[in-house]
């Protein structure tokens, strides 16, 4: 007698639905990345404060933060996750067609909130559908797939945002109506290949009876901050040096050509991502170790770039920076499953991202410096405060042990 459950990666239609989910995930990614060449031109074209720039580039933060907190633990509940996944997408859409029409602070700022919602929704359901469809391997190809779509996205917005700035074909219109697109294409995709009698089994609950978050917390005693307040720091300087980087390029290494700035952004998001494949097989203590000290080195060459005017110094800081933040991401968050206790296990996890995109809007402040002191008292501010921190954190690692939870 046939089994009544076909291998699930021999099935095409499943094929197909993992390519359109992974498609939706780079649609989403490609939102988030594509405005960094940008920024300058709409605060010439708008007459824009630095404050505005930085408010517009952490509205992402606070959509993403929204979906988390409102919709992020549905993901796991939710037996046809269609509901969630449409819905996501129209966001993503939505928020790239309201960006390629922006011609006012207001205007910019809604449509990177409603990018935000999109993705930290589409995020988790996402990859919860790539894990429900994928093969019967523990959910490694579908980790695998979700890495790739992430890193790719990243890397290719500020490539197409530079091309078109280079080539002067429509920047602030043509990368968005690309988004769109896509993001309708995988819209269909997703709904035309669901499967009619999906495995959609919700997980069920154990009888574990669940933690509350201060149960969990000092379960973990403070090895939990030191994860969430490392990857809290190398979001700080990402954030930090996409939002007021166009601006220093131009100002104080004399880069004319911003094309040329996405195009080391997206070197930067993909040094990034290959970093978190690799490290994934590492220890993950002696990788989030070696993502803080890589972290203050990059801070420390920044520093020196942009006070001896060193192009090459500051583009070697930069792929230091993507080794940072993605072994930072691996090891902190490899750390946070090992010793989060289970039964507090999806609380503690929602806490330590909600924390990491909290260091969005930290570049705000750096935003305000730049108005009354000039963008070369902010760098000073972001490269000896993040490294400074970022030591001590490596130090308060180095000394700490990281049991099971």
């Amino acid at each position: 007698m046939s089994s009544p459950c076909p291998a699930r990666e021999a099935n095409p239609a499943r094929a197909s639905l993992r390519w359109f989910l992974a498609l939706a995930l780079v649609s989403a990614l490609l939102n988030s990345s594509a405005p960094t060449p940008l920024y300058p031109h709409y605060q010439q074209t708008l007459a824009l404060s630095s404050v505005s720039l930085t408010l517009i580039y952490g509205g992402y933060a606070g959509g993403v933060l929204l979906s988390l907190l409102g919709v992020g633990n549905l993901a796991g509940r939710v037996r046809d996750l269609r509901v969630m996944i449409v819905p996501a997408l129209m966001a993503v859409a939505g928020g790239a067609l309201l960006f390629a029409l922006a011609n006012s602070f207001w205007s910019l700022l809604i449509a990177r909130v409603l990018a935000g919602i999109g993705t930290g929704a589409l995020t988790g359901a996402a990859n919860v559908a790539l894990l429900r469809f994928g093969p019967d391997d523990g959910g490694k190809r579908a980790a695998l797939s979700a890495t790739l779509s992430f890193t790719l996205g990243l890397a290719l917005g500020p490539i197409f945002s530079a091309l078109a700035l280079q080539l002067g074909i429509y920047p602030t219109l043509l990368p968005f109506m690309l988004i769109m697109l896509m993001a309708l294409c995988a819209m269909v995709g997703v709904t035309l290949y669901w499967p009619d009698r999906a495995r959609e089994g919700a997980p069920t609950l154990s009888g574990q009876p669940l933690r509350t978050l201060r149960q969990g917390l000092a379960a973990t005693g403070g090895a939990f901050f030191l994860c969430a307040g490392a990857l809290f720091t190398a979001w700080v300087a990402a954030a930090s040096l996409l939002a007021i980087g166009p601006n220093v390029a131009r100002e104080l290494l004399g880069m004319t050509d911003l094309g040329l700035f996405g195009y080391l952004v997206a070197a930067y998001l993909l040094v990034s991502g290959l970093c978190q494949l690799w490290c994934r097989r590492l220890d993950a203590r002696h990788t989030l170790l070696s993502g803080c000290l890589a972290l203050a080195l990059c801070l420390l060459l920044f520093l020196m770039a942009v006070h001896w005017q060193r192009l090459g110094l500051a583009l070697f800081g930069f792929l230091v920076a993507g080794y940072a933040q993605g072994a930072i991401f691996v090891g902190s968050a490899t750390l946070v499953n090992r010793i989060a206790p289970r039964a507090s296990h999806a609380r503690l996890v929602s806490l330590f991202y909600v924390i990491a995109y909290l260091a969005n809007w930290v570049p705000v402040l750096l935003g305000w410096v730049s108005d009354h002191a000039g963008v070369g008292r902010a760098m000073d501010l972001l490269c000896l405060g993040g490294a400074l921190a970022s030591l001590w954190l490596a130090w308060r690692i180095q000394a700490r042990a990281f049991h099971h939870g």
